[in-house]
């Protein structure tokens, strides 16, 4: 999938990181984010972090629906 717009660093660092220090790096760099399941939306970006066993494990885009 083509990602809508380049992923700014900060967000590409959260890889391999916990949703803890995801959450908190997002929040302090100014991005909302949504918790939910093994993911933490990010909407502003149109992306998902997806964690497995507490550690983001990749980085994905979503459409939103029409």
């Amino acid at each position: 999938m083509q990602h809508l717009t380049p992923q700014p660093q900060i967000i590409k660092n959260c890889l391999g990181h916990s949703r803890d220090y995801c959450l908190l790096a997002l929040s302090q760099a100014g991005f909302d984010s949504i918790a939910f399941g093994h993911w933490l939306a990010v909407p502003s970006q149109q992306l998902l972090l997806v964690f497995r066993h507490q550690q983001c494990v990749t980085i994905e885009d979503y459409q939103l629906a029409a």
